[in-house]
């Protein structure tokens, strides 16, 4: 019994250690750094080493972004150089299309231009022949009416020898010289009416 006596005031202080020892973690999960020292110094120096990652970081970031800047703007440099050099290389090739297309307006130019030369001439043409026809068809009729006269001539030349016959031939009777006569000379006016 003694030693249980001995005991429970043990366990009473042990029951009192425990308590201090749990408040001890109960304060340690708040801020564990708070009852010792060393562990402060380590927190401190992780969060100095912490700040400077982080700076560091922060530091090879900018870098990073100003090398792509750099890099960006020597690819635009480059680029605008090569447009450049192309510019210079296409340039006579556009002056050949260029020279082409005069060409081939003036060509057209030219084709329309003949064209409408060619119009006018063809009109000219067509109204010179018309002229000529009509001279041709004038001439025609002139010769034509000189053939009718001739034959108009010949008709009455044989019509007076025929009436010269008849009267000369004795058979007729007077009456009927007369007629005859008569008609010769009304032919003669009725030819000459016609005209």
């Amino acid at each position: 019994m003694r030693s249980l006596l001995l005991i429970f005031p043990l366990l009473l202080l042990a029951g009192d250690a425990n308590k201090t020892h749990y408040f001890k973690l109960l304060m340690e999960q708040q801020d564990p750094y708070v009852f010792d020292k060393s562990q402060r110094i380590e927190l401190k120096k992780a969060m100095l080493e912490a700040e400077t990652k982080k700076k560091i970081a922060e530091l090879e970031y900018q870098k990073a972004v100003e090398v792509e800047k750099v890099k960006k703007e020597a690819v635009e440099v480059k680029s605008q150089a090569e447009v450049e050099k192309e510019k210079v290389s296409i340039s006579p090739e556009q002056e050949m299309v260029k020279v082409k297309q005069k060409m081939l307006l003036y060509g057209f130019a030219l084709a329309l231009i003949t064209l409408v030369v060619i119009y006018f001439i063809f009109k000219k043409y067509q109204a010179h022949k018309e002229k000529i026809e009509l001279e041709k068809m004038k001439l025609q009729e002139a010769i034509h009416e000189k053939e009718m006269k001739i034959r108009e001539k010949e008709i009455q030349a044989q019509m007076a020898s025929k009436l010269i016959d008849a009267i000369a031939s004795g058979n007729l009777s007077k009456e009927q010289e007369d007629k005859l006569l008569k008609i010769a000379t009304n032919s003669h006016n009725l030819l000459e009416n016609k005209k």
